[in-house]
């Protein structure tokens, strides 16, 4: 017996009587309140099955590592799970971005391993000939709960071992890893640099209001990052603290700060319709770490091609789609930024169209950080080595940002390359990589860079 689906989630969704239905995950032990809708169906299809029968399912891979997930994985892993045939991010549906997976279930005992393969081209005349000629098998012991990783052994192994050679940056960083600004309205608390001078220009007072501001394309690796745009910052409770005795707060607000006054006025009712503004309409919602925008940080934008971190020292505030470690740790930026960390968060997490990455805070944080001992020997001159290499790397991209000439220009970016090349060998030895766990390494991201990013 053989049941085969393919899934649409749109099409499931309709289907409101389930949806979040407390009946559905009261009948479906793999079925959380978040999940997909197709997580019952793998269930019931399963199910319907006479002995030795099988049940292929074509679906979305975010199963395989969402939270939502768990609950299906732990309850395939008590079954026959024969293969997983992972697409990725390859565009097998033209008009649809899809990320498909197939997965096959058998209704009998649960053997020992269960057979995957990525799908790295589209290019191939028969699918069964190419999954056969590239499959290879995983333990099931060897799959997570918390995610399930479809890696060849010795990729496997790999990523084990560099897991186990660090702490996980959310434990290095104390737990914190911090999300950008929602202002609910940035037309009226983002300004570019015009309407700035101009508030300025109205009344100097502004200026203490006034914050450089960061986008998500304004971070680019290594480069100290430079704002031209601008946030009027007026934290949930600074008006309240600041006019005390004053009954008329917005008055009061007004006298202080006339042009920024208005400047705001005219978006009050648009201001005050969010749902998640401050104590009066003027102010930004509430945040327990503002003041860690005004300390050194590293920064990062939520969506990118690889490990993409900049040191920020100017005290830039930023976007919600930029994140922020509060931290002025070169040694830490060396690492983030390196092949390595990029091989194993790609490895581990899921990679979205065009080979992009998400770096959600749940996944970064368990990125393994060298645990490097300073005073011991050869572990200290390396985390030295690393500080230096780093130290050279911000000065190459701040001269390629005064380069005059393309000549001048060509010569910091060839530097750039040598010590970013260096700085990769370097964690190598930090994480003991042999020569054969570094060809690993650079066969997955050379793979899986897209053309013209490949280095």
């Amino acid at each position: 017996m053989l049941i085969w689906y393919v899934c649409s989630s749109r099409s499931i969704c309709a289907r409101k009587d389930w949806e979040n239905s407390r009946s559905t995950q009261r009948a479906y032990e793999a079925y959380t309140g978040t999940a997909d809708l197709y997580v019952p169906f793998i269930e019931k299809g399963v199910s319907l099955l006479k002995g030795g029968g099988i049940f292929s399912y074509i679906v979305a891979h975010k199963w395989l590592r969402a939270d939502y997930g768990k609950a299906l994985r732990q309850w395939l892993k008590r079954r026959c799970v024969e293969e997983i045939i992972d697409f990725g991010d390859l565009p097998v549906f033209k008009s649809a971005t899809t990320y498909p997976c197939i997965i096959r279930i058998a209704k009998k005992p649960r053997e020992t391993d269960m057979l995957a393969v990525n799908m790295d081209t589209l290019d191939f005349t028969d699918l069964t000939a190419h999954v056969a000629e590239h499959r290879f098998a995983i333990p099931v012991e060897h799959l997570d709960d918390s995610a399930w990783t479809l890696s060849r052994p010795e990729e496997r192994a790999l990523l084990h071992k560099i897991r186990e050679k660090g702490v996980p940056l959310g434990q290095y960083v104390g737990g914190k890893i911090f999300y950008g600004i929602k202002t609910g309205l940035n037309k009226a608390f983002v300004i570019d640099a015009e309407t700035r001078d101009r508030l300025i220009a109205q009344d100097p007072k502004s200026a203490e209001l006034i914050k450089p501001f960061l986008a998500g394309r304004d971070i680019k690796r290594y480069v100290p990052p430079k704002a031209d745009k601008f946030l009027v910052l007026i934290p949930n409770g600074w008006t309240n603290a600041r006019y005390t005795a004053k009954s008329d707060k917005w008055n009061s607000f007004a006298d202080e700060y006339p042009a920024l006054a208005a400047h705001l006025e005219p978006f009050s009712v648009a201001a005050q319709k969010r749902y998640d503004k401050g104590q009066y309409w003027w102010e930004l919602r509430a945040c327990e770490y503002y003041a860690e925008f005004e300390k050194p940080n590293i920064l990062f934008p939520d969506i990118s091609l690889r490990g993409n971190f900049v040191l920020d020292m100017d005290r830039h505030y930023a976007v919600n789609t930029i994140y922020l470690l509060p931290s002025g740790d070169m040694f830490l930026l060396g690492l983030l930024n390196s092949l390595l960390l990029t091989f194993f968060y790609k490895a581990n997490y899921a990679t979205f169209r065009g080979g992009y990455l998400r770096f959600f805070e749940q996944y970064l944080s368990e990125l393994p950080i060298a645990n490097v001992a300073v005073g011991a020997g050869q572990s200290e001159a390396r985390h030295d080595k690393m500080l230096a290499l780093v130290q050279r790397m911000l000065g190459l991209h701040k001269g390629v940002q005064a380069a005059k000439t393309d000549h001048e220009r060509g010569v910091f970016e060839r530097q750039i390359a040598a010590t970013d090349e260096e700085i990769d060998r370097l964690v190598y030895e930090l994480y003991g990589l042999t020569d054969e766990e570094i060809a690993i390494v650079d066969e997955a991201t050379q793979k899986s860079a897209p053309e013209g990013k490949k280095r």
